[in-house]
């Protein structure tokens, strides 16, 4: 019983002994890192391990006693564990260092040759870029990283040029205003058939029953393809020798829509149009005379094919006028 006793006795003191020693041992802490050296964005696992604390700390937020996080570190860092008990603290750390990757930032240029332009003309927009994938200009389209393109726009219009890359976007923007035109003189009134020379109807006649209006598409100036064949028809006729001293006048026309400035406008390069490709047959040009009665002559009143009745397609065309010369028949 006495030996029992005091075995027990024994052990109950170096249970208390071990205690007392382990209040007192001061705390120890671990840390490591996976990897010590990493590129920008790439992750880094971070794991620590102390004893004998009652605080831990990762850089300065609380933490369990044993553990481990992934991180991302923005730039190179030191990772500290601190761990505490009492006044006694130890401490372990470790630095990752973080290699600079990211991509240059792109640049944009966006230029034109002219910001002011009258509406129907032309300007040219340019551009350059570096360090870029993928360009846009707006109204336009993806385009290449440099270049040029002509545009006409309708209205005063912003283009805003975008460049994307690998480090970022960049935008450029240019404005380019436009005006209507002034109005083109108001063009002597066209004499009729009847105003020709009595020696000269008989011609006059001939020249309408060989006269086709030429028509045209919404807001267009070129000769379509189905209606050169009038034009051709036309040239050989005033090509043959008794009709070579003719003079005739082309009036362009348009439908109701669009200002009257624009109209006007629209009709003179229809006209132009069609004296141009008749000169391109051998046509004299001093034989031709233009005149643009924009929408004054309209009858239209919707959308519809040439020929209809109400149609403004019908609004669109070139018409001509006989005005002198010709051998009598």
């Amino acid at each position: 019983m006495t030996r029992k006793f005091h075995q027990l006795t024994l052990l109950t003191i170096v249970v208390a002994a071990a205690g007392l020693f382990s209040a007192c041992a001061p705390p120890t802490a671990k840390l490591t890192v996976s990897r010590n050296e990493v590129n920008s964005g790439e992750p880094v696992t971070v794991r620590w391990e102390t004893k004998n604390a009652k605080e831990v700390t990762l850089n300065g937020e609380k933490v369990d006693k044993i553990g481990g996080k992934s991180v991302i570190p923005p730039d190179t860092t030191n990772y500290e564990v601190v761990a505490k008990r009492g006044k006694k603290e130890a401490r372990e750390s470790a630095t990752v260092k973080v290699n600079s990757n990211r991509a240059a930032a792109p640049t944009v240029r966006l230029t034109a040759d002219k910001t002011d332009i009258e509406r129907g003309q032309n300007t040219k927009l340019r551009w350059e870029t570096t360090n870029s994938k993928i360009v846009t200009i707006s109204g336009v389209g993806e385009v290449s990283g440099s270049g040029e393109r002509e545009v006409s726009p309708r209205v005063s219009t912003t283009y805003t040029a975008t460049a994307l890359g690998d480090g970022g976007n960049a935008t450029s923007s240019v404005r380019v205003t436009v005006t209507d035109p002034p109005p083109p003189p108001i063009a002597e009134r066209p004499r009729t058939v009847a105003e020709v020379q009595p020696t000269n109807r008989a011609i006059a006649d001939q020249f309408v029953s060989v006269m086709k209006p030429v028509y045209f598409d919404l807001d267009k100036s070129d000769i379509k393809a189905s209606e050169q064949g009038k034009l051709r028809t036309l040239a050989d006729w005033l090509n043959r020798d008794t009709n070579r001293t003719i003079v005739f006048k082309v009036e362009g026309n348009c439908d109701p829509r669009g200002t009257a400035e624009y109209n006007l406008g629209l009709g003179d390069r229809r006209a132009q149009a069609v004296k141009d490709f008749l000169v391109s047959l051998g046509v004299d040009p001093s034989r031709i005379e233009t005149v643009s009665y924009g929408s004054e002559k309209a009858n239209g009143t919707e959308e519809g094919e040439a020929g209809i009745v109400g149609s403004w397609a019908n609004d669109r065309r070139a018409d001509f006028i006989y005005l002198r010369g010709g051998e009598k028949p």
